[in-house]
């Protein structure tokens, strides 16, 4: 493959009436478009952003991000077709496979729910197929998860707006520009923004997913624990309720209308809203709130984990911010109650199932050492002991886990999705 540092255009490869920007962000932005030389190709998905650190944003780094994609190979995450480097710009290009279907629009689904849309005829929602398909998203994400970390690589950004689903039923994880590797492993890479041991960038991962340690000012850390608390927000995303909002409302962040609406209903429709309203969409709520910033993050936290104290986060007053603001004593809440989404439990040879809230429980621990890794999750009782796991077609699968695993035929991958 050719230096990135050859000189370079777009259209050289890609026919330019083709070319939509579909993402954009302050530091990078997304084309989908169709080659030059052969436009009855699939589409293919283009990332774009400057080299240059005054056009960039602390640790956003496109050179780095391709470095890292590069060494990557797991059917999980998303795999670089081709690169260039527009010295005009100082501008980083490459190519991916264009992934039509985002996790962030199933869940805003309200087809993806254990229970029907009030109004809706029971008999026309199935609510198995939820569970059978939240369990094979959840199984894939933590998948590529343990596979980054066994190459000493740390995502840092894991959301479902980070999670493509293909027309297989395939999970792909993207968006690599903040993600860190060993430098012991994978060697100095003359990073756009380097972050010594004790240096770290805390201000990775996104909104409501963040680490609680990252909310306090943490220059090292664990950046491995940061992606399972992650995780943990992430898949339990799956079973939050879901809400009616104006077309018009923030698209990243609203604030609940009660505690109660979160609590206790899988579908929340405030009173302003109707279900004929033409500028009307859903929404799952987030398990925690960004609303209000990052103390704002923390004490929603802290209101459904619990407030620290030394025996459930030992290192908290190590912080650099732990003590900058003094926050009300709360007891941590059952996660069932903030989770009215969950399927019903399931049973196998003649007994219940462990179902997934344990998993998230121990994902969201506070300690980042005590925290489940990705390689013990994927053996949790919820993907073992349940009905067999599904997973798409050509998945590879362990020998171990062949009697609990089945994959899914294309066809049905497809409806499902």
């Amino acid at each position: 493959m050719s230096s990135i540092k050859e000189p370079f255009s777009l259209d050289q490869v890609f026919n330019p009436a083709s070319l939509e920007t579909v993402e954009e962000s302050p530091v990078a932005y997304v084309t989908k478009a169709c080659y030059r030389a052969d436009p009855a190709r699939e589409a293919i998905a283009i990332k774009s952003a400057s080299t240059q650190p005054h056009f960039s944003k602390k640790p956003h780094d496109i050179a780095k991000e391709l470095r890292i994609l590069r060494k990557l190979s797991h059917v999980n995450i998303i795999n670089v077709l081709g690169h260039g480097f527009d010295e005009t710009t100082s501008s980083l290009h490459f190519w991916m496979p264009f992934i039509p279907y985002k996790l962030r629009d199933l869940l805003d689904a309200p087809s993806f729910s254990p229970h029907p849309l009030p109004g809706a005829h029971r008999q026309e929602h199935n609510g198995r197929s939820f569970a059978v398909l939240a369990r094979s998203l959840a199984y894939q994400i933590i998948h590529a998860v343990k596979y980054l970390h066994e190459q000493h690589i740390a995502h840092r950004d894991i959301k479902p707006g980070n999670a493509l689903i293909n027309e297989g039923g395939v999970v792909k994880i993207i968006d690599f520009g903040i993600a860190l590797a060993d430098p012991a492993v994978h060697g100095n890479m003359d990073d756009l923004w380097p972050e010594p041991p004790n240096e770290m960038c805390f201000d990775v991962a996104t909104g409501s997913y963040r680490a609680p340690e990252l909310l306090f000012g943490a220059s090292s850390y664990d950046p491995y624990a940061t992606d399972l608390w992650s995780l943990g927000t992430a898949c339990a995303e799956f079973f939050t309720p879901l809400r009616l909002q104006s077309h018009y409302d923030d698209e990243e962040d609203f604030e609940y209308d009660s505690d109660e609406e979160r609590q206790k209903r899988s579908f929340v429709i405030p009173t302003s809203l109707e279900l004929s309203d033409p500028d009307a969409e859903w929404r799952r709520n987030p398990l925690f709130d960004v609303s209000r910033g990052s103390i704002g993050l923390a004490w929603s936290i802290f209101k459904a984990r619990g407030t620290p104290t030394d025996t459930i986060w030992p290192d908290f007053n190590l912080l650099p911010d732990a003590n900058k603001i003094s926050f009300q004593v709360a007891q941590k809440q059952d996660l069932r109650v903030l989770l009215p989404n969950l399927p019903a439990s399931t049973k196998r040879d003649g007994r219940t199932t462990t179902d997934c809230v344990d998993l998230i429980e121990q994902f969201l621990t506070y300690q980042p050492s005590r925290r489940l890794s990705a390689a013990n999750a994927l053996r949790h009782p919820w993907f073992t002991e349940a009905t067999p796991l599904l997973v798409p077609v050509g998945y590879a699968v362990a020998s171990r886990d062949r009697d609990s695993i089945r994959h899914t035929h294309p066809d049905t991958a497809e409806k499902i999705v």
